[in-house]
């Protein structure tokens, strides 16, 4: 399943577990709930209309009263197992890229710091020890705390006197991972997983 196709689908189950735990919503309020467009919003609650998932009644004030249907609780249902097996295999296979990418630096005498800090940080973290790699630290320019998962953060390159010699980068920035990988790609190397597609 491709990231598009995920976040649609976590996207949709968002809305029907919004939409079971209280009937009274405008769209407006669903779109900042969801933190999407209004117009995005609008599209997915007219879908599930369509397609018998959602009832709807008007209320005073251009406000609506939502009410999942038995083939709304069972496509919440489907939903819920969509997004449980892809975020099991997406895991899977973000683990196993960063295993290879840690066997591959198992005689390295280089630093070696973690580009980001989300998910794929303690993913990337768990897979450093199953391959026996020690990680020194992480880089995250905009994160403020000192530690993350029990390594030391940094957001200040130049304060550690790295250089591409002695530093070896592995991205694990997941919202915006060409950014972070451009600015690091022009002084040292940058290790990314096969599964970041970055152009």
């Amino acid at each position: 399943m491709n990231k598009s196709s995920q976040k649609n689908i976590e996207l949709e189950l968002k809305l029907l577990n919004e939409i079971s735990k209280t009937k009274e919503h405008s769209q407006r309020s669903i779109s900042k709930t969801l933190n999407v467009a209004l117009g995005l919003a609008n599209a997915i609650i007219k879908k599930f209309v369509k397609k018998g998932f959602l009832k709807l009644k008007q209320a005073p004030m251009k406000r609506y009263f939502y009410y999942l249907t038995p083939k709304g609780l069972v496509e919440k249902a489907k939903l819920t197992k969509e997004f449980l097996e892809s975020s099991l295999e997406f895991y899977s296979k973000a683990r196993e890229n960063y295993e290879e990418l840690f066997k591959s630096l198992k005689n390295n005498k280089k630093k070696i710091i973690l580009a980001g800090k989300s998910e794929l940080t303690e993913i990337a973290i768990l897979a450093s020890k199953i391959q026996n790699v020690n990680v020194d630290l992480i880089y995250s320019p905009e994160i403020k705390e000192e530690y993350f998962c029990g390594l030391k953060v940094i957001n200040d390159l130049y304060k550690k006197k790295l250089t591409k010699a002695n530093t070896c980068f592995i991205l694990t920035e997941f919202s915006n991972p060409k950014s972070i990988y451009r600015k690091l790609k022009k002084d040292f190397d940058v290790l990314k997983p096969k599964f970041l597609i970055i152009e």
